[in-house]
């Protein structure tokens, strides 16, 4: 009864688990690298794909010429000799001695009647368009896994399932010819569409590369949006790297030219901002655009004198005059006007305390002042700009809001993942929280930021036959908490056309060397893109 009783507890109950065990010291596994899902554009353009490479590895005890093995694979694949066959003579099982190897040489060497040698087939990502979307795409390491980017985000979708070549072998792991060899076979990763279109990335890099070429720029940025759907058409960063040649040697480098400073970085967004006071004021229904406001040079605010950006005042305007010569004496009354828990009440409507949501990792969230610690001249600085922080992602989200019709959209970027079997595996979206203000409110911000562009600081973002609104921002950068003298960020929102706007862009140029102004060294960039889409 015992031994029967043994007999069930080793062949019924544990029978599964006792077999996998025997057969993994039966049969040495080989690994099949299971080739990466392509990541396509929206129109389906290949921008990243697979090509397959091939694993050397050798077992010492498979390797009876271990001076022919080691002369063969030290000659054809550039290793060193001694220290190759000083391995092959060692204890250890297994060891792999070159990854990513073409077929051409793989042949080469099993031609060359060397013993102890395996091949495993594994894959090497490629990006056609080199240095292109680099930021955004990302990289894998030299074992296909993303490492950040989309490559990071969706590397469960992409990676695929490995296969394996099961060996069957002795005590020692000398191969036996005579039994049989089991082969896996891998699942390869699911396909990526984005919502990027590769034409306006193109145009889009054009700018920014243009951009930063003339005005020496630390760096530029920009995003293209839908500003209805949120799909993002185009996203990049200048200065960037080829994803084919990936500067791995220097870490502090590639970290900072591999960040995507568009959903990481917060800066103060200055008169970009204006777009949402404004709205916010004429929502409110306290201001509105027959509300004229007057303009010294400085508006004195709890006993300071806070300056306009032109010290020797603009005069009397009208509400549309002030947007368009982005008077900040106006939009410090507006702020003023409706009000501390109005205005805070307005910004998280917006979504600038909060994050977008948008699929790609190190998003951060905007920076405001306690609503209960705010004093009027906070809120008057916050009016123009100042004292508010936000990523250029959350900044173009909420612009995105005051020109749609008053909804705040989920910025994204995956359109679809499809399985290698043709299975819907994900559809990319999100959330959209309907009007936030009134259409109304939003028809008329359309209209009044379509005067910047054909008589303000805008004019540079003008595209003959088509119509485009926009904003431009000027801000001062920080450094140590304190204002970094000289340095400044120079901004530009557009959309276009204005009566249904199907593009949303927006540029930011990081200390640009000479002129500064937004309507100077950034809007011209986005009239260039919306020039090449249109």
């Amino acid at each position: 009864m015992a031994v029967f009783a043994k007999l069930v507890s080793v062949m019924v109950v544990g029978g599964e688990s006792l077999q996998v065990r025997a057969l993994e010291q039966w049969y040495r596994d080989i690994p099949l690298k299971a080739e990466r899902g392509e990541i396509l554009d929206a129109n389906g353009v290949l921008l990243a794909g697979t090509v397959s490479t091939y694993t050397i590895y050798a077992r010492p005890v498979s390797c009876f010429n271990k001076e022919l093995t080691a002369k063969a694979l030290a000659e054809k694949l550039n290793l060193d000799y001694q220290k190759l066959y000083a391995k092959l003579n060692s204890k250890t099982s297994e060891i792999t001695v070159k990854k990513n190897v073409d077929k051409s040489v793989v042949l080469d060497i099993l031609s060359m009647g060397v013993t102890g040698v395996f091949i495993s087939r594994s894959i090497q990502r490629v990006y056609p368009y080199s240095d292109f979307l680099t930021q955004v795409m990302g990289f894998t390491n030299i074992d296909c896994v993303g490492q950040t980017g989309l490559e990071s985000y969706y590397n469960s979708y992409l990676a695929g399932r490995d296969g394996y070549v099961y060996v069957p072998s002795d005590l020692v792991g000398r191969e036996l010819k005579e039994d049989t060899t089991y082969y896996a076979e891998g699942v390869k990763g699911a396909t990526l569409t984005r919502t990027i279109e590769k034409n306006i990335q193109d145009s889009l890099e054009n700018a920014i590369e243009s951009c930063q070429l003339n005005t020496n720029a630390k760096s530029v940025s920009a995003i293209v949006m839908d500003p209805n759907t949120g799909e993002i058409k185009a996203m990049g960063t200048t200065p960037s790297f080829d994803l084919n040649n990936v500067p791995r040697g220097d870490v502090s480098t590639l970290m900072k030219l591999s960040r995507v400073s568009l959903v990481s970085d917060v800066f103060e967004p200055g008169s970009t901002f204006k777009m949402v006071t404004a709205a916010l004021g004429l929502d409110s229904g306290k201001i509105t655009t027959g509300y004229r406001s007057y303009c010294n040079g400085a508006l004195m605010v709890d006993g300071q004198r806070i300056k306009c950006w032109r010290t020797k005042g603009h005069g009397s305007q009208s509400f549309t005059e002030g947007v368009a010569s982005s008077c900040n004496c106006l939009f410090m009354n507006i702020a003023l006007s409706v009000g501390v828990d109005y205005f805070y009440d307005g910004i998280t409507k917006f979504g600038i305390t909060e994050k977008t949501g948008i699929d790609i990792s190190g998003e951060a969230s905007g920076l405001t002042i306690k609503q209960e610690s705010v004093k009027n001249v906070d809120l008057a600085r916050i009016g123009f700009g100042q004292a508010i922080a936000m990523t250029p992602m959350e900044l173009i989200r909420a612009c995105s809001a005051v020109i749609n019709g008053g909804n705040l959209v989920t910025p994204h970027i995956c359109k679809s993942i499809v399985s290698s079997d043709g299975t819907l595996l994900y559809q990319g979206g999100g959330e959209i929280k309907k009007n936030i203000i009134k259409e109304s409110t939003s028809e008329t911000m359309r209209q009044v930021l379509e005067t910047v562009v054909l008589t303000g600081s805008g004019k540079g973002a003008q595209v003959e036959g088509i119509r485009v609104g926009g904003k431009t921002g000027t801000a001062q950068k920080y450094e140590n908490g304190a204002i970094a003298r000289g340095k400044y960020i120079s901004t530009f929102v557009g959309f276009a056309p204005v009566e249904a706007p199907k593009y949303i862009a927006l540029i930011v140029v990081d200390e640009p060397v000479g002129a500064y102004y937004g309507g100077l060294v950034a809007a011209p960039y986005i009239g260039q893109i919306f020039k090449s889409i249109f």
